[in-house]
């Protein structure tokens, strides 16, 4: 992997821009993190104010990978400037040239393709900025708007973790999606 890496902002698609996050992103963040709905299927509860601001506080610190634990946030706003979704990477370990992904967008701008979009841009940042070998996402079995966006992306389901952690108070089960540079490249 090409380390440390630090993406040139912004990344542009046709209806989006992926850019760093800014403190003015606060009340569009925490409009969609806030709601428990949208925020089933992510590992923390809906946020409070003061947890958004210090979760504002390391998105905006995200801002690139070099060494283990090192995270890129990336906010997804539409050209007009309304603030969509919320993607990350985070790297584990180096060694393994490999990346997890995650992401969550505002419910109020679902069934537009923005996640589509964006999500296949930060897979071009990862595989040709950062040389990354391989990404991973992790999902809720029952999340299966997650679930249609790894496929729809061409990521292979690995694996079904039965039951395999308590989450937010159940038993849940985890699928594991992945995605070689090889196969992106052979896809575009």
């Amino acid at each position: 992997m090409r380390l440390p890496y630090v993406p040139d902002l912004p990344v542009v698609t046709e209806r989006l821009r992926l850019r760093a996050f800014r403190p003015d992103d606060f009340d569009a963040l925490l409009r969609a993190q806030s709601d428990a709905d949208n925020v089933r299927f992510v590992p923390y509860e809906p946020r409070t104010p003061e947890q958004m601001a210090a979760a504002l506080e390391r998105k905006i610190g995200g801002r690139g990978l070099a060494d283990p634990g090192d995270h890129l946030d990336l906010a997804v706003e539409l050209h007009d400037g309304t603030l969509v979704g919320d993607l990350v990477a985070m790297l584990h370990a180096v060694e393994h040239q490999t990346l997890e992904i995650g992401w969550i967008f505002d419910a109020a701008h679902a069934g537009a393709g923005y996640a589509t979009e964006s999500v296949r841009a930060l897979f071009g940042l990862l595989f040709d900025g950062v040389g990354a070998r391989r990404l991973v996402a992790r999902v809720d079995e029952r999340n299966a708007s997650s679930r249609r966006l790894c496929e729809r992306l061409g990521m292979r389901l690995e694996a079904l973790l039965v039951e395999n952690e308590w989450f937010k108070g159940e038993l849940t089960s985890e699928v594991d999606y992945a995605l070689l540079e090889r196969e992106w490249a052979s896809r575009r």
